[in-house]
C-alpha cells in the first residue's frame, strides 16, 4: 500500500526500493529453471494449471483459508497448479525473471495430525525429509551437481487467534549446480535454494525459493534479503486467516463511532494490518490524503479522519471472499469516506465540501478508480510544468 512515493513493505514504512540487477545469463538460467521445474513436476504427478492470482484477487485455499496474492515480496505469480492426487494439494508459483529468482508455495494435507509443539516440529522434519529426497533424486539423475545441504533451523510461532494453536518454520538451505546438456555441450549454473515448512490447520505449507549463487558478496547479500522477504511474506499469509476475523471485528466497532478517539485508535490498528499484509494493493495519493483539507477550520483533523475512512473501507472490501474479479478497493474506500463525511455533517450541520460532493458523485457512478487516476495525472502534469518553469 503506498503513500505518494512511499510504500509499506515487510511491515515497515520505507522508500520504494529498486533492487540492483546483475549479470543476467538469462537464456542459461531460463533453461536451468525449465529442467528444475519439469523434473519436480514429474516427481509430483499430473494436475491442472489454473490462472494466477492478481492484485486484490488472491488465490484462496478452501480448507485452511490461506490466501496468496498476485505479488509476493516483489515476485509475480505465474500460475496455480492443482495436483491430480489430493494428497499433493496445490501450489502457486512466483518469479522475478530479471533477478533470476523463483518462489513456490505448496499447500497439502499433513500425513498425520499434529497439534502439540513437539508433534508439529516432527511433522515438519518428516516433510523436509521428503523434499530433500526430491533434490537428492535430481542429483542421482545427473541434473544437479555439487549438492550441499545446510543444517535445519526451527523457529516456533503462535497462530492467530490463540485458540488456533501454534506452528513453526523449519528451514534449511541448499547449494548446487544445475547441469544443462544440449547438442553444443553442457552448461553449469550455480544456484541456491531455501526450503521452509509451516503447519496450518492440518495442512503443510512449503515454501521453496531458488535464486542465483554466482554473484559477489554484496550481490549475494541483496539476494539473501530478497529470499527472506519472500519467506516472511509467506509466513504473514499463514497468519492472515486468523487476523482477518480480528480485523473484521475492529472495522465493525470503528463504524459505530468513526470520529471518536476509540474509533481512530481502531483505524490505526486496521492501518497496521494493511501495512503488514501482502494481500492488499492500494495506493494512497495526494487526492485522498488531502480530501478534508478545506474542512480543517471547522473540523480539525478532517484530512486524517477521512484518509482513515478510506483505508478502513478498502480493507473491509479486501476481507471479503475472493470473487471472479479483483476487489475494487478505491471504490470501497471512497464509499466509506462519503459515509464518514455524513457523520461529520450530522455533528456539524451546514458542513460542506466541493471535493467531497464531487467524490460522492463518483461513488454513486462507480467511477472512483478512473476519477483518482485522472486527478493524479493532472497533479503530476502540474508538477512537471512547475519543474520545467
Amino acid at each position: 500500500m503506498t503513500f505518494g512515493l512511499m510504500h509499506f513493505a515487510s511491515g515497515r514504512l520505507r522508500l520504494g526500493l529498486i533492487w540492483g540487477l546483475w549479470g543476467m545469463k538469462t537464456a542459461v538460467w531460463a533453461a536451468a529453471f525449465f529442467i528444475w521445474a519439469n523434473v519436480l513436476t514429474a516427481f509430483a504427478g499430473e494436475g491442472e494449471v489454473l490462472p494466477p492470482p492478481v492484485a486484490n484477487l488472491p488465490w484462496e485455499h478452501g480448507d485452511t483459508g490461506l490466501r496468496l496474492p498476485g505479488e509476493l515480496a516483489k515476485m509475480t505469480a505465474e500460475q496455480v497448479f492443482r495436483y491430480e492426487t489430493a494428497a499433493l494439494g496445490c501450489s502457486v508459483r512466483y518469479s522475478d525473471r530479471q533477478a533470476r529468482m523463483r518462489g513456490d508455495v505448496y499447500v497439502y494435507p499433513s500425513p498425520k495430525p499434529a497439534a502439540k509443539a513437539a508433534e508439529i516440529k516432527q511433522a515438519l522434519r518428516e516433510s523436509a525429509g521428503s523434499a530433500l529426497w526430491e533434490v537428492e533424486e535430481m542429483q542421482r539423475r545427473g541434473h544437479y551437481l555439487k549438492l550441499k545441504i545446510g543444517e535445519a533451523e526451527y523457529q516456533p510461532f503462535d497462530l492467530i487467534p490463540e485458540t488456533a494453536g501454534v506452528s513453526g518454520l523449519l528451514s534449511l538451505r541448499m547449494n548446487y549446480t544445475i547441469l544443462e546438456r544440449d547438442d553444443a555441450g553442457s552448461t553449469e549454473t550455480a544456484v541456491g535454494s531455501f526450503l521452509g515448512l509451516m503447519l496450518l490447520k492440518d495442512h503443510l505449507v512449503k515454501v521453496r525459493v531458488t535464486y542465483p549463487a554466482d554473484g559477489d558478496a554484496k550481490e549475494q547479500e541483496k539476494v539473501e534479503q530478497r529470499v527472506m522477504d519472500f519467506v516472511n511474506a509467506a509466513r504473514r499469509c499463514v497468519l492472515d486467516p486468523g487476523l482477518r476475523g480480528q480485523v473484521a471485528a475492529q472495522i465493525e466497532t470503528y463504524r459505530r463511532d468513526p470520529l471518536s478517539k476509540a474509533g481512530l485508535d481502531l483505524a490505526g490498528r486496521i492501518l497496521s494490518y494493511a501495512e503488514a499484509t501482502p494481500l492488499i494493493a492500494l495506493t494512497i495519493d495526494e487526492t485522498i490524503s488531502t480530501l478534508g483539507e478545506d474542512l480543517e477550520k471547522e473540523q480539525p483533523g478532517a484530512s486524517f479522519e477521512l484518509m482513515c475512512a478510506f483505508i478502513v473501507g478498502a480493507v473491509a472490501e479486501s476481507l471479503k471472499k475472493p470473487g471472479e474479479v479483483a476487489a475494487d478497493l478505491p471504490q470501497a474506500g471512497a464509499a466509506e469516506v462519503v459515509r464518514v463525511f455524513g457523520v461529520m455533517q450530522k455533528a456539524k450541520p451546514g458542513l460542506s465540501s466541493g471535493r467531497l460532493a464531487e467524490l460522492e458523485s463518483e461513488v454513486k457512478g462507480k467511477r472512483v478508480g478512473a476519477w483518482l487516476r485522472e486527478k493524479e495525472k493532472v497533479r503530476r502534469g502540474k508538477l512537471e510544468v512547475k519543474s520545467w518553469q
